[in-house]
């Protein structure tokens, strides 16, 4: 995997002689991981490689306290304090793991994992770098019900969009967003939201973080690419929205999920069984602002597919997120996050159709 890693290295991170490089792996991504400290040495950078497992994970997990959980790990904070770069590759090997912890120790955990990187991350301008590839498992696979062939296809295929096609999309999208106020969004399946983003700056999501996103705070990216999100204002959110596609979330598939909104807050929660326990992990979860609507996405990218782990990126695809949206510029911090995707919807900015029927319509 040498030339991924070169594009990894040298295209998205753009990583320098003076830059600090953690590369955050699991066993299964081990080659990947190698060849990425390879590419840094190439440049001169220094590189620490931070090994995870399933049973490290699922150890910690069941042993530890909700208490201990959220409190973030010194190591962790640690390699923030003195990492300038990052690379995230993949999670669990076998996600089925996930099922055998309670939601509620999962929020503590996630709490403690935001308290030991973010703001850290964010006030030093840590560049990060998740890569998607390594999530592809025959037993993640198997626990979400996907075709391993068909969908790593489709993650290859979607990763090989070029940036340059991503940011110029990106960049007429993000000033549509960035002039309008009112965004509506509607479908056949009960799906009636409306909300407001005057004053908010839409982020473009290329794949690359480059000096422009370093300035604007945006120090996140992912591969494959391919979206806008904004982060709507947090009190304007009134309607509903009944999800449509299928979420992986914690080794479950979210099938069924709707929120109803009332001045930016969730006032009524309805779904599947997994939904269920999503909304208890959510209930336990951090901040005071989880109930508040988080973030608009919309996906760019043309090879992505529905029905897998990277819903938001796909082109045409509308989702919205609840909770923390520091990342975007938004209010809400230090609060639970998730995100679910609508396909076949309608949108519009201002009364300006911009997705219409889940084709995106850009000019």
């Amino acid at each position: 995997m040498p030339k991924l890693a070169s594009n990894l290295v040298r295209s998205c991170l753009r990583i320098r002689p003076d830059d600090n490089v953690t590369i955050f792996f699991y066993p299964h991504t081990t080659e990947l991981a190698e060849d990425i400290a390879e590419e840094c040495f190439r440049i001169g950078a220094d590189v620490n490689l931070s090994a995870y497992t399933d049973r490290f994970y699922e150890s910690y997990m069941k042993l530890l306290p909700e208490e201990s959980l959220r409190k973030p790990s010194v190591f962790c904070r640690a390699l923030t304090e003195v990492s300038t770069a990052e690379f995230w590759l993949g999670g669990l090997y076998d996600p089925a793991v996930f099922r055998r912890i309670p939601p509620e120790k999962q929020a503590a955990a996630d709490e403690g994992e935001y308290s030991a990187h973010f703001p850290l991350a964010r006030d030093r301008k840590v560049r990060s770098l998740f890569v998607a590839l390594s999530q592809i498992t025959r037993p993640r696979a198997k626990a979400y019900g996907y075709s391993f062939p068909r969908w790593q296809k489709m993650m290859n295929a979607a990763s090989a969009v070029p940036a340059s096609k991503l940011q110029a999309d990106g960049r007429r999208l993000a000033a549509l967003l960035a002039t309008s106020d009112h965004v509506h969004v509607k479908d056949d399946g009960g799906t009636d939201l409306e909300f407001s983003m005057r004053g908010r700056r839409p982020q473009i999501n290329d794949g690359v973080v480059d000096e422009d996103d370093i300035a604007a705070g945006a120090l996140e990216a992912a591969i494959p690419a391919g979206s806008v999100a904004i982060a709507p204002l947090e009190d304007s959110a009134n309607g509903t929205i009944e999800f449509n596609v299928p979420q992986a979330w914690a080794g479950r598939s979210i099938r069924k999920l709707g929120w109803e909104f009332s001045g930016g807050r969730i006032v009524s929660w309805s779904g599947d069984k997994n939904a269920d326990l999503l909304h208890r992990a959510w209930a336990k979860g951090a901040g005071s602002e989880k109930d508040r609507i988080g973030g608009l996405t919309v996906g760019l990218n043309p090879r992505a597919e529905l029905g897998f782990l990277q819903n938001p990126i796909v082109r045409g695809a509308v989702s919205i997120s609840i909770g923390g949206n520091e990342e975007l510029g938004g209010a809400n911090t230090n609060s639970f996050p998730h995100q679910q995707t609508l396909a076949g919807a309608n949108l519009t900015l201002d009364g300006k159709p911009i997705v219409k029927a889940g084709k995106l319509l850009l000019p």
